[in-house]
C-alpha cells in the first residue's frame, strides 16, 4: 500500500489492485474495506469493524490526519517486518533444543517399551542373580512405563506454559497471573519486556505524529498482559493529572533506562528517537538473554541424555560380563 501510494494512486484504486493479488482468504476483507471506502466511510474506522490489530486502525488515523498514508504504511510495514524477523530469531534459536528434547522423549519411549522389557525377560529366564544397578534399571524401567502418560502430561503442559501465563494474563484473573510472574527470573523478563513494547509502541505512534496520549490509549490496547495495562493505564492518569512522562514512568515498575531515556528525550524535544533507541537496548538485552537460556539448556539436555544412555548401557551389559566371567 505505501508503495502504491506514493506512486500517485487513490486510496481506492490502491486497494483494487491489492484486491487483485490477495490471497483467498484475505479477498473478503478487502472486499469490505473496498465497499466501506466507496460508502464513505474512513479506513481507519473500517480496520476496527474488521477486527485488525488496534496498532494499525491507530497508525492509519494518524495518517489520515496528516494527509500522509504512505507514510502511515510504510512505518506499519517496518514495524511489522521487524517483529517478524524478531519471531524467527526467536524460533530459530529454539529449534535444535527442542530437536535434541524431542529426540531424547523418542529414545527414552523406544527404551523403556522395547529395549529393558527383553532384556529384563531374558535374565529372568536364565535365572541369573542381576547386579544392584541392572535391578535399579528395571524397577525405575517398571515404575515409568506405569506413570510414563502422567509424566508425558506434564511435560507438555509445561511446555505450554509460556502460553498459559499469556491467557491468564490477559483474563479476569490478575491476581493469579501476577503471582506466576512474581518469579524473579520471569519478573525480569517481564520488566525488560514491558519497557520494550512500551518504548517501541510510543516510538512508531509518535514518529507518526499521534499525540502521546492517544499513543498510550493504544499501547493500553495491545497489552499482553493485565498489569501491563494498568501500568500504561496509571501512567496516563499521571499525566493527565499534570505529570511529566518520566515522573510517570518513575512511579511505575518498568525498568530504569527508559525512565532516563524519556527524560533525555523530554529535555531535547525526540521522544520518537530517544524511545527508538532505547526499544534496540531493550531488544538486545532480550536476545542475550535468550541466548543464554538456549545456551544453558542445550548442554544440560545433552549431558542427561549422555548420562542416561551411559547408566543404560552399563546397567545392561553389566549382568552379560558376570555371566562370561562366571563361565
Amino acid at each position: 500500500m505505501a508503495g502504491l501510494l506514493r506512486s500517485g494512486l487513490t486510496l481506492h484504486t490502491s486497494l483494487m489492485l491489492v484486491h487483485e493479488q490477495a490471497p483467498k482468504q484475505d479477498v473478503p476483507t478487502i472486499t469490505r474495506l473496498i465497499a466501506g471506502i466507496e460508502a464513505g466511510q474512513s479506513l481507519s474506522a473500517l480496520f476496527r469493524q474488521a477486527q485488525f490489530h488496534p496498532f494499525v486502525p491507530a497508525i492509519v488515523r494518524v495518517g489520515e490526519e496528516t494527509g500522509d498514508l504512505a507514510d502511515a504504511f510504510s512505518r506499519l510495514g517496518e514495524h511489522y517486518q521487524h517483529r517478524f524477523e524478531w519471531r524467527q530469531k526467536l524460533i530459530q534459536s529454539l529449534i535444535y533444543p527442542v530437536i535434541v528434547a524431542v529426540l531424547m522423549l523418542a529414545v527414552t519411549i523406544f527404551v523403556l517399551y522395547q529395549i529393558l522389557p527383553r532384556f529384563e525377560s531374558m535374565y529372568l529366564d536364565l535365572g541369573f542373580a542381576l547386579p544392584p544397578e541392572t535391578q535399579i534399571l528395571f524397577a525405575v524401567s517398571a515404575r515409568l512405563r506405569e506413570t510414563f502418560p502422567s509424566i508425558l502430561l506434564g511435560v507438555l503442559s509445561f511446555s505450554c506454559l509460556p502460553f498459559l501465563l499469556k491467557k491468564l494474563a490477559a483474563s479476569r484473573y490478575p491476581k493469579a497471573s501476577a503471582v506466576m510472574f512474581a518469579i524473579p527470573g520471569l519478573k525480569r523478563v517481564w520488566r525488560i519486556w514491558t519497557s520494550f513494547r512500551l518504548a517501541d509502541s510510543i516510538a512508531v505512534l509518535t514518529a507518526s505524529g499521534a499525540p502521546l496520549l492517544r499513543a498510550l490509549e493504544t499501547c493500553e490496547q495491545t497489552a499482553y498482559f493485565s498489569w501491563e495495562r494498568k501500568l500504561i493505564r496509571q501512567v496516563k492518569e499521571r499525566i493527565l493529572s499534570g505529570d511529566t512522562l518520566t515522573e510517570a514512568l518513575r512511579a511505575q515498575r518498568v525498568d530504569p533506562m527508559l525512565v532516563h531515556a524519556v527524560r533525555a528525550a523530554e529535555a531535547s524535544g525526540d521522544l520518537a528517537g530517544v524511545c527508538r533507541f532505547a526499544a534496540k537496548e531493550f531488544e538486545g538485552d532480550l536476545q542475550r538473554l535468550l541466548q543464554r537460556i538456549v545456551q544453558l539448556v542445550e548442554p544440560m539436555v545433552i549431558i542427561g541424555l549422555g548420562a542416561f544412555v551411559c547408566f543404560l548401557v552399563l546397567a545392561v551389559v553389566l549382568p552379560m560380563l558376570q555371566m562370561v566371567q562366571s563361565i
